[in-house]
């Protein structure tokens, strides 16, 4: 995965300005010049709640959220729409750290992150005890920082079954840096477990990828029910729940009768985007590629758009 860069005409539009307004306040000094490339100003995402502020155009956002993304349904593209969501976050300006929750990596492998750039994982934080700091690693976006996963994160499940407060070890060991960062955005692996409870007693918000079929909506069931257990077993209650269909085929009738379904009966939970079935996101995922740096032109890296203002209707930013 590469630097991402916007032009000043695109940087200009994303602050809700012309690129001739945003030339005359680098001009006068009202902005910061950017760095040149060959003579062409480029402009990282990093910097934009810089220039907001300079423009008094507050914060990206008032308050620090963390969030999973879960469901005990394999297969319902959960791992590709967490990664993409997150890098589209820090691609507009906010400071993200990804938690892969999953042994089989595969958070970590959507952003082309290879097994053997890292030496440690959550086991380490929550087993040994290791400064979760020093498990966090950077990518080429200084503002998209990633805690890995690989096969030895596996055992963790094993350890944690003799730990004391095994439920919250991953909330006590986040308290530290979370503030560092605007989304904590952790991926979590199908299935029910103690890695995937520290997840959610960790989080203020669970998000819950389905298809729009039977299977993924029965499924529904099943986790509702475990999330009242966690409720009332630790008094603990998600700020937010979002369950949002991904893959989504209007031309099949079961896909229209399973979203008929998932709107009557889910109505509150449900996010009024769809992400549409779209295999530029499956060949990004393959690539190590976020959606929006492979392309920004299609329908699935529209869709994750528009996710993000629906989660975050307040933004300053024009996207």
């Amino acid at each position: 995965m590469e630097q991402p860069n916007y032009t000043a005409k695109d940087f200009a539009s994303l602050l809700g300005i012309s690129k001739a307004q945003l030339l005359k306040m680098e001009g006068d000094g009202t902005l910061p010049e950017p760095k040149t490339v060959d003579g062409v100003r480029i402009y990282l995402p990093h910097d934009i709640k810089t220039y907001l502020e300079l423009l008094g155009k507050g914060p990206l956002v008032k308050n620090h959220r963390r969030q999973i993304f879960l469901n005990f349904k394999g297969g319902t593209g959960k791992t590709s729409v967490s990664a993409f969501y997150a890098f589209r976050l820090a691609h507009l300006g906010f400071n993200v750290l990804l938690v892969d929750l999953d042994p089989q990596g595969h958070l970590t492998q959507c952003l082309g992150i290879n097994h053997d750039a890292f030496e440690a994982t959550l086991y380490n934080v929550l087993i040994d005890r290791m400064d979760i700091q020093d498990v966090i690693i950077d990518t080429p976006m200084p503002n998209l920082k990633l805690i890995p996963a690989s096969l030895d994160l596996s055992p963790v499940e094993l350890a944690l079954t003799s730990v004391n407060a095994r439920e919250l070890r991953l909330r006590k060991a986040l308290a530290p840096v979370q503030d560092q960062y605007d989304v904590v955005v952790m991926d979590a692996s199908p299935s029910i477990g103690l890695l995937n409870l520290n997840g959610i007693l960790a989080s203020t918000e669970l998000f819950v990828p389905v298809l729009a079929d039977f299977l993924s909506y029965h499924g529904l069931k099943i986790l509702f029910e475990t999330l009242s257990s966690i409720e009332e077993d630790f008094d603990f209650i998600l700020e937010n729940i979002y369950i949002v269909i991904n893959h989504y085929n209007a031309s099949l009738n079961i896909c229209q009768r399973a979203r008929a379904a998932l709107e009557q009966h889910y109505e509150a939970y449900l996010l009024k985007t769809i992400i549409r079935q779209d295999t530029k996101m499956a060949e990004a995922a393959s690539m190590g590629l976020p959606i929006h740096l492979y392309t920004s032109k299609c329908r699935g890296a529209f869709d994750i758009d528009s996710m993000i203002k629906e989660i975050f209707p307040n933004l300053p930013i024009v996207f």
